[in-house]
């Protein structure tokens, strides 16, 4: 067990040398975003960086239809990419039922995290050390990113990162 939290403790520290770099995050417009979903946008953004790819826009509509994901995962007890709502199975689906004008062309990526406990940190690091996960993360093609985090009332805290680009 020492073992263990030696190991996390090992990959939370070089999480935290990571974290020491300064990153802007851009955003598109006022974004009502809270500190934990800018945070990841921040943690993304380092990771772009040090591989010479472009930083992400942090998009207020991403992080909203995420936050209604996440949401809905705790409330209806599940946790998936694909809803059981008809209407919005898909993140595309998702995304495209927020979007005022439909874009000609969109690629749309998510990631999901559920813990316990509110850990921006385990969060990201989990997500970096999965290859799907990883893959959306460091994806050239994406310009923009919102996450929606909801922690309900026995503390679960679920994130759903969304990834964007688009052709008007």
């Amino acid at each position: 067990m020492a073992r263990v939290f030696l190991i996390i403790c090992m990959i939370l520290a070089v999480a935290g040398l990571a974290a020491a770099q300064t990153i802007t995050v851009p955003v598109s417009v006022s974004s009502g975003m809270t500190a934990e979903e800018l945070r990841y946008i921040e943690l993304t953004n380092i990771e772009r960086a040090a591989r010479g790819l472009p930083q992400l826009v942090a998009e207020p509509l991403l992080a909203e239809i995420g936050r209604a994901h996440s949401r809905e995962m705790s409330d209806m007890a599940y946790f998936s990419h694909t809803s059981p709502t008809s209407s919005l199975k898909t993140p595309l689906d998702r995304y495209l039922a927020g979007e005022l004008h439909r874009p000609t062309w969109a690629l749309v990526g998510e990631n999901l995290f559920y813990c316990s406990i509110v850990d921006v940190e385990r969060g990201h690091t989990a997500f970096m050390n999965s290859k799907g996960h990883r893959e959306n993360i460091l994806e050239p093609r994406y310009e923009r990113m919102g996450v929606g985090i909801y922690v309900n009332t026995k503390g679960e805290f679920y994130v759903t990162e969304m990834f964007l680009a688009k052709t008007d």
